[in-house]
């Protein structure tokens, strides 16, 4: 029933950000492995229970915004929100009126090596691996991260991750896309069918819970019935 609730939840969650760019759906850690076929020594409390983020990319759409940045592969921006650093896939940036490059949000984006990204305006030139140019010259460098190896990125919140096991580690080759953005990758009739399992696997444990009430208390009748 914990379960069912866990994923009724990761549901909902999902059906509210199907329009977030750069949103990653969220699924039980049990549904993960199932569609992954690995297994391994995770307790069963945290195979019920645990969500995970499907990582599975999004489609592109253009806008032909310049500060529309759509991941094509593997990675996650930097953004730092005060003094922290998260990590998202939603490329929705604009220039900020001190010449940062920020989120919706306000959430700052990284350059490769660390620090602010910084730029006189939005007319520049933004190339695969992330190199920055104004009118040919260099001005800057966007790196993608991802999660070190054999942990996981978490999400806390929209499309916003927090690296779990430690410094996030640089990718070698990003693919970028100017102009773009990365659809969230919820499917409206998958988490239908989600929702109406989880019901279903509530309904199961609730009356698996009532026949053991109900044969508890005919066990404590008996007993009490014999004198025992």
């Amino acid at each position: 029933m914990r379960a069912s609730e866990r994923r009724l939840e990761a549901a909902s969650a999902n059906v509210a950000n199907v329009s977030t760019p750069g949103y990653k759906r969220q699924i039980s850690f049990a549904d993960l492995l199932g569609a992954s076929g690995a297994g391994g020594a995770d307790s069963v409390d945290t195979l019920l229970t645990h969500i995970r983020a499907d990582m599975a990319q999004g489609k592109l759409a253009a806008t032909g915004n310049p500060l529309d940045i759509a991941i094509s592969g593997d990675g996650m921006f930097a953004l730092r929100n005060g003094n922290e650093i998260v990590y998202s896939r939603q490329g929705q940036f604009h220039l900020a009126a001190d010449g940062s490059v920020t989120t919706a949000q306000g959430l700052v984006l990284q350059q490769a090596g660390g620090g602010d990204l910084t730029l006189d305006h939005a007319a520049v030139t933004i190339a695969a691996d992330g190199s920055v140019t104004d009118a040919g010259q260099a001005v800057g460098k966007i790196a993608l991260f991802a999660s070190p190896a054999g942990s996981a990125a978490d999400p806390i919140g929209g499309s916003m991750f927090r690296m779990s096991g430690g410094a996030a580690e640089e990718v070698a080759s990003p693919q970028l896309r100017q102009g773009m953005v990365e659809a969230s990758n919820v499917s409206i009739g998958d988490e239908m069918i989600s929702m109406m399992a989880a019901l279903r696997q509530a309904e199961s444990g609730a009356k698996l819970a009532q026949t053991w009430d109900d044969l508890l208390g005919r066990a404590i009748t008996n007993f009490s019935g014999s004198g025992q």
